[in-house]
């Protein structure tokens, strides 16, 4: 065979070879590179920024004369297909716990004998007797200091409740050393965070969706661990100091999970006293009539620590119609 034959020939296996490659390509489904590029020593981690094709990445973030935490970034443009369990078996919390979740709550800068201290050491009292995870929004609320119990036993352990702080980036500032001030969206120290990285697509509100899908998948936990098991309970307790809390209302009721009201706000105050509620949507989503809803007329630690013991055992139902 002539040397041009000998090319032609080659050139046409060549040819075969790259269209039964893309034609595989074709085949097979798209998916996102979660693989963690290497960790560059020179850069910070609030410096550190995730991969175009990242789905999320986890960094140890240690706060100015803090603890050591975690911090996971996620990027969040896909909620529907996000990989939620592999965040949980990065944080050890692929066992099935039960949740209670902090709708709209804030520290409130301009009381600070706020009698709410008390009323999160019942909260956490509960949450750290039943194993719970609480769910916050990563800014300062008061409950931090709670989340730490000591639990002493025959040769003295100590149990941590465990805390996340669910929050858009662009909405949150990081901790200064020797700050004057702590700001209204500092993030609160200690205990692990979730930031949620999209663009103009994540603000304020955009957490809703990922908070209760978080709290269905650490109640579920991980199916070759909790095969067979139902699903642990999950509490929402809605303090609405901010209005940005209501798609998260909305998404606790679609999923049918019991909310406790506690009075504080303006917006809670009115439906715990039954008044008119000022703000029409707020009345409109409180008015739902799949919602539960559980009101406290008043800021008492034991009361809170039962009801919320209560819901994390009983699932709550309306009698069916006749």
């Amino acid at each position: 065979m002539s040397e041009q034959g000998e090319e032609q020939q080659g050139d046409e296996q060549l040819g075969d070879e790259q269209q039964e490659e893309q034609q595989q390509q074709e085949q097979q489904p798209f998916q996102i590179d979660t693989q963690i590029p290497p960790e560059d020593a020179n850069v910070f981690m609030t410096q550190q920024k995730l991969e175009q094709n990242q789905v999320w990445k986890c960094f140890d973030f240690l706060f100015p004369a803090g603890k050591l935490a975690k911090l996971i970034k996620v990027n969040y443009m896909q909620p529907k297909t996000f990989p939620m369990t592999e965040i949980l078996t990065k944080l050890k919390l692929d066992d099935g716990l039960p949740v209670v979740n902090f709708i709209g709550c804030r520290h409130n800068f301009d009381n600070p004998n706020s009698t709410r201290g008390k009323f999160y050491a019942g909260i956490a009292r509960a949450c750290h007797n039943t194993d719970a995870v609480i769910i916050d929004n990563g800014i300062t609320t008061g409950i931090e200091k709670f989340s730490l119990r000591r639990n002493c036993t025959v040769s003295i352990l100590f149990k941590y409740t465990q805390l996340i702080g669910v929050a858009p980036e662009s909405v949150v500032s990081y901790p200064k050393l020797n700050p004057t001030k702590i700001e209204k969206n500092e993030l609160s120290n200690g205990h692990t965070h979730i930031f949620l990285i999209g663009g103009e697509h994540v603000d304020l509100g955009t957490e809703a969706l990922f908070k209760i899908n978080l709290c269905k998948a650490i109640a579920t936990g991980k199916i070759s661990k909790t095969q067979g098991r139902p699903r642990c309970k999950i509490v929402n307790i809605l303090f609405a100091d901010s209005n940005d809390c209501f798609d998260e209302i909305r998404e606790a009721i679609i999923n049918k999970l019991p909310i406790i009201v506690v009075r504080g706000s303006h917006l809670c105050n009115q439906f715990i006293d039954q008044e008119k509620i000022l703000d029409a949507e707020f009345e409109d989503i409180m008015t739902d009539k799949d919602g539960f809803f559980f009101p406290l007329k008043k800021l008492d630690s034991e009361v809170i620590a039962q009801m919320v013991h209560y819901l994390l055992t009983y699932t709550p139902s309306k009698p069916k119609q006749q």
